[in-house]
C-alpha cells in the first residue's frame, strides 16, 4: 500500500486528491506545533495524522500501521505547557527547569499504558498493541475501533434516555474491566459518556486514559474533569483519589444514561447534596437500581459502595445488596469526633469550593445582566426606529433580527488548540488560523486576534487567531572551502548573521577563503543564529617579501656595524 496516498484522517485510500473522498478531510493542511507534524514516522513503522484529541498529559492521533497495514490510535505524553517542539520537528525538549516534572509525568504515563497492555484481553478496553520510547518522549500505540461515544448515542436515541434493561446489558461487562483494572491499582478518574464509547459489536469500552495528575484540578498538569461526573476529592486538596472517584464516576453515568440529564456537580452539591431523582423515573425504575445510584453518588467517599463489585450486586439488586442497603439506611450517623473533625475540615473546604463557585457565577451574572441591557437599549432603539418609519406614508418597514452580542474574550497567550476544540468556544466565533514563526511565543499559542478583547461583538463572529510556529529552524548550509563574500551571501539569504575571523596566512593558502565554520554545518538552529567563520587572511604578496628581505638584510648590516664600532 502506498501510504503517500492515505488519507490523514481516516487512513484510506486518499486518490490523486487532496480532499479525501470517504471523510472530506484536506490532507494538504499543516498540523502546527506543538502537536507532530502530519505524516510524521514512530519506530520506523507508524504514520502519524490528524490530531483527534489534546489535553491532560497528552495528544492522541490517528495512524496507520505499516506492518499490519492497518488503523491505529497514537496517544503521546505531551504536557503542553511544560514541552516545546519545534516547527517541522517531531523531538520534543522540556522547558528550561521543568525537566524533573516532565520526567516525573512521562514515568507515570509509561506506568500507566504498560499496565493497560498487560490488560489488552479486557473486553472493555480498546488493546494496546505497543508502547515506544522516541523523540524524547513516548507513545502508547492501540487498535483502532470504529466507535460513537456514548454521549452521542443518547443523544442521538429517540428519548435521549435507556431502559434499565437495555442499559444493564452494556454496562455490567464493563464493570468487571473496570474491578479488574482497580486490582491492579489503575483508576481511570474520568469515566463519563466522553470517554464511555460504542462499538459495532455492540460492547460498551472505556477509553480516554489519563495519568492521574490530570484528573485532579490541585496538580501542575492541566486537568481535565467532567462536570456532574468528576467526584469531589478530585477538587480537593486533602482527599485522595481512588476506586471511590470510579464508583461515583459511575454512578454518574447509570443517572444519565437512566434519567436523562447530567447530576449536578459535586461541588454545586458540597452543601446540600441531596439528590433528587424524578418521580417519573423514580417509578419507572426498579427500587434497587434507584438505591444503586443513590448510594454510589455520595458526597463523601467513605459513604460509597467499597468496590465495583459491591455496586454490581446493588445494580444486580442481590439480596445481600439490597439488606446492606437496608441496614446502612438505619444505622445511626457516627458520632467519633475525630470523624466529626475531618467531616467538618471537609465540609469547610467545600464551602470554600461553593464560595469559588459563587463568585464566578456572580461574574457570569453581572457580564449577562449588562449583555442583557445592551440589547433592551438595541431593542428600544429598533422600536422607535421602526415606530418612526411606520409613522411615514408609502415606505415598506423591514427589521432585522437582533443578533445576540458577546463580549470578546482575549484569547492571547492561550493554548490555540485548547480553544479550537473547546465547544463553547466554537459557539461563539467562526475561528481562522495563521501561522507565524515566533522567538517571543512559544509554539501553539496564540499571538494575536482579530477582534480586541474586551470590546462587544455578534455571536458567530469571524475571529482570525495569530498561532505561534516558534521560532523557524533552518538548516546551516555547508559555506568551508568558499570565497567569504559568497559566504556571507549564502548564509544570509538562508536566514543566518556572519561575523568573520582572520587567520594569519603564510602563504600557502589563498586568502579570505572559510577553512573552518561554527556551529557546524547540516544541523538545524534558529533563524538569525550567528555563524562565525575562520578565513584564510591575504597571503603575502612578492612586493611585500622583497621589501620584508630588505628591511631585513638592512636591519642585520646595521647590527653588524653597531658591533664593529664597538
Amino acid at each position: 500500500m502506498n501510504v503517500e496516498k492515505l488519507c490523514m484522517s481516516c487512513m484510506k485510500e486518499l486518490g490523486d486528491e487532496a480532499r479525501c473522498p470517504h471523510c472530506g478531510f484536506q490532507n494538504d493542511i499543516e498540523q502546527g506545533p506543538p502537536y507532530l507534524p502530519l505524516k510524521s514516522v514512530i519506530a520506523d513503522r507508524y504514520i502519524v495524522g490528524r490530531l483527534i484529541e489534546s489535553g491532560g498529559d497528552g495528544a492522541t492521533y490517528m495512524g496507520f500501521d505499516t506492518e499490519s497495514e492497518t488503523a491505529v490510535t497514537i496517544r503521546e505524553y505531551l504536557p503542553e505547557r511544560y514541552v516545546k517542539r519545534f516547527y517541522g520537528s517531531a523531538k520534543i525538549r522540556p522547558i528550561e527547569g521543568e525537566e524533573e516534572f516532565y520526567d516525573y509525568g512521562r514515568k507515570e504515563f509509561l506506568k500507566l499504558w504498560r499496565n493497560l497492555a498487560r490488560n489488552r484481553n479486557l473486553g472493555g478496553l480498546i488493546p494496546v498493541l505497543d508502547i515506544i520510547d522516541q523523540n524524547n518522549t513516548s507513545y502508547a500505540i492501540s487498535e483502532y475501533v470504529e466507535t460513537i461515544s456514548l454521549r452521542d448515542f443518547l443523544l442521538k436515541s429517540r428519548t435521549g434516555y435507556l431502559s434499565w434493561e437495555r442499559f444493564k446489558a452494556i454496562v455490567m461487562p464493563l464493570l468487571t474491566t473496570v474491578s479488574t483494572l482497580h486490582s491492579m491499582g489503575v483508576y481511570h478518574l474520568g469515566i463519563s459518556p466522553n470517554t464511555l464509547v460504542l462499538g459495532r459489536d455492540g460492547k460498551l469500552r472505556l477509553t480516554g486514559f489519563m495519568i492521574a495528575d490530570s484528573r485532579c484540578r490541585n496538580t501542575e498538569f492541566d486537568s481535565e474533569l467532567f462536570s456532574g461526573y468528576a467526584a469531589i476529592e478530585q477538587y480537593s486538596d486533602i482527599e485522595d483519589t481512588g476506586e471511590w472517584s470510579d464508583i461515583y464516576a459511575l454512578g454518574a453515568v447509570v443517572y444519565r444514561a437512566l434519567i436523562g440529564s447530567i447530576p449536578s456537580a459535586a461541588t454545586d452539591r458540597a452543601t446540600n447534596d441531596k439528590l433528587m431523582i424524578p418521580p417519573k423515573f423514580a417509578e419507572m425504575l426498579p427500587a434497587y437500581v434507584v438505591a444503586a445510584i443513590e448510594h454510589a453518588l455520595e458526597i463523601e467517599p467513605n459513604d460509597r459502595p467499597e468496590t465495583i463489585e459491591q455496586l454490581r450486586d446493588e445494580l444486580a439488586g442481590s439480596p445481600s445488596a439490597v439488606e446492606s442497603s437496608r441496614s446502612r439506611d438505619a444505622q445511626p450517623q457516627p458520632s467519633a469526633t475525630t470523624e466529626e473533625e475531618i467531616k467538618e475540615r471537609r465540609r469547610l473546604e467545600r464551602l470554600a469550593i461553593q464560595e469559588q463557585n459563587k463568585q464566578k457565577q456572580i461574574k457570569m451574572t453581572v457580564i449577562s445582566f449588562a449583555v442583557v441591557i445592551v440589547l433592551g437599549l438595541i431593542g428600544i432603539g429598533i422600536y422607535f426606529a421602526v415606530s418612526n418609519r411606520s409613522s411615514a406614508p408609502e415606505q415598506n418597514v423591514t427589521t432585522d433580527a437582533v443578533s445576540e452580542i458577546i463580549e470578546v474574550p482575549n484569547y492571547v497567550g492561550e493554548s490555540y488548540s485548547r480553544i479550537v476544540n473547546d465547544d463553547v468556544q466554537k459557539t461563539r466565533f467562526k475561528f481562522r488560523v495563521k501561522y507565524e514563526y515566533s522567538t517571543d511565543v512559544e509554539a501553539g499559542y496564540i499571538i494575536s486576534q482579530s477582534i480586541e478583547a474586551g470590546t462587544q461583538t455578534e455571536k458567530g463572529s469571524e475571529m482570525e487567531l495569530v498561532v505561534s510556529n516558534g521560532a523557524e529552524i533552518l538548516k546551516l548550509p555547508n559555506v568551508v572551502g568558499k570565497d567569504y563574500s559568497s559566504a556571507e551571501q549564502t548564509l544570509t539569504q538562508a536566514g543566518f548573521t556572519v561575523s568573520r575571523i582572520r587567520k594569519p596566512n603564510d602563504g600557502t593558502h589563498e586568502g579570505d577563503i572559510v577553512y573552518s565554520m561554527s556551529p557546524s554545518a547540516g544541523s538545524d538552529y534558529e533563524k538569525g543564529k550567528e555563524v562565525i567563520l575562520q578565513v584564510w587572511g591575504e597571503a603575502p604578496t612578492e612586493t611585500t617579501t622583497k621589501q620584508d628581505e630588505t628591511t631585513t638584510k638592512s636591519g642585520i648590516d646595521s647590527l653588524m656595524n653597531n658591533i664593529a664600532g664597538a
